[in-house]
C-alpha cells in the first residue's frame, strides 16, 4: 500500500480518504436526547471477524455511548478485557441522573458480553425516561465528596432503581 493507506481501528485509509469499516449500532433514540459520543457500532464481541477489529472496536474503548437528557445521563462501555471467559468483561451500561458522574444517583446498572442485549436495554432505559418512570424513584446516591460512607456502587455488577420497590 501506498504511504497514505492502512487500516487503523474503525478507519479505512484508501489514498486520502478515510472511510467507516463498520457501521453504528441503530438505537430508538428520541430527538430530545443529545448524543454526546458514539462509537457504539455493530459488531458483536462473538462475531466471525477479525480480533484486531474487535480490539479497537470494543475491548479496549471504555467510552462507547454517552447521551443525556436533561439531567438523566446513559453511558455504555467495555469493561474487562477481550477475554470473555473472565467473569464481568463485557459491555456495562450505567443510567443516571444529576449533574455529572461524580455528583448523581444511579439509577440502572447493567451488564452483558451479548449486543443484543445491551440493545436492547440501552432502548429500554430511553423509553422509559421518556415516559417519566424514574421521576419518583430514588437512586443509588453516590458523590465522591461525601466522605462518611464508603461507595460500593463500583462492586454492584447490577443495579435497577425500578426494581427496588
Amino acid at each position: 500500500m501506498d504511504k497514505w493507506g492502512g487500516e487503523v481501528g474503525n478507519i479505512i485509509i484508501k489514498g486520502n480518504q478515510m472511510a467507516k469499516k463498520y457501521k453504528l449500532q441503530e438505537l430508538d433514540i428520541s430527538s430530545d436526547w443529545s448524543i454526546l459520543q458514539n462509537e457504539f457500532y455493530d459488531i458483536d464481541p462473538k462475531d466471525n471477524i477479525p480480533e484486531d477489529d474487535k480490539f479497537f472496536n470494543i475491548y479496549c474503548l471504555e467510552d462507547l455511548l454517552y447521551l443525556t437528557k436533561g439531567m438523566y445521563h446513559l453511558d455504555l462501555g467495555w469493561y474487562g478485557s477481550d477475554k470473555l471467559t473472565k467473569p464481568y468483561t463485557g459491555f456495562c451500561i450505567y443510567l443516571f441522573r444529576g449533574n455529572n458522574w461524580h455528583d448523581c444517583e444511579f439509577l440502572e446498572k447493567f451488564r452483558s458480553q451479548e449486543k443484543q442485549v445491551i440493545v436492547t436495554k440501552i432502548n429500554e432505559f430511553i423509553h422509559a425516561v421518556n415516559l417519566g418512570d424514574y421521576e419518583n424513584k430514588v437512586g443509588y446516591r453516590f458523590d465522591e465528596n461525601d466522605t462518611t460512607k464508603e461507595n460500593e456502587f463500583g462492586n454492584l455488577h447490577y443495579y435497577s432503581a425500578r426494581k427496588l420497590e
